[in-house]
């Protein structure tokens, strides 16, 4: 009884997650940084556990990464997963940089992220930017948060 019960409830929790769209998200913490300071990209895959396999950052320093994290919740009968990768990443030159796009495997599917640019701008006075923080009451300083959203229904 117990094994068909859980089996039921296993059964339910993956049709509730498949109803849900698979998003893939490229985040930046800026799509503009000064040389010699880093830059954070951040992979993201809603409702959906797939193998991810990062692009080639080309003419990028890896500087940290991939650091891996994953939550999983259930809020009134609402499933919801998600994994993040994260790469941190400075430029030996100036100029525009393009991260192709990762890859996700579900399935036997290929879903691409959107590719994402990034422009290295001149620093003669060695300026140390602070990455972007969503708790950050400072205003004063400018940010781009890039977000791109890929939502493909499986």
């Amino acid at each position: 009884m117990k094994n068909s019960l859980f089996s039921i409830t296993t059964l339910f929790l993956c049709k509730t997650l498949s109803a849900q769209g698979v998003e893939f998200t490229v985040n930046l913490s800026n799509d503009t940084v000064l040389l010699g300071n880093y830059i954070e990209v951040e992979y993201t895959i809603s409702n959906g556990d797939g193998k991810f396999i990062p692009p080639l950052f080309a003419g990028l320093q890896l500087i940290a990464g991939p650091n891996k994290s994953s939550s999983y919740s259930v809020i009134n009968g609402v499933v919801s997963q998600s994994a993040s990768y994260t790469y941190y990443f400075s430029a030996d030159e100036t100029g525009n940089y393009i991260i192709p796009p990762a890859e996700l495997e579900i399935g036997g599917k290929i879903i691409k992220s959107t590719p994402v640019k990034i422009y290295v701008a001149p620093n003669p006075d060695n300026i140390r930017q602070r990455p972007r923080n969503d708790f950050d009451d400072n205003e004063d300083l400018p940010r781009n948060n890039k977000s791109k959203k890929k939502i493909i229904k499986l």
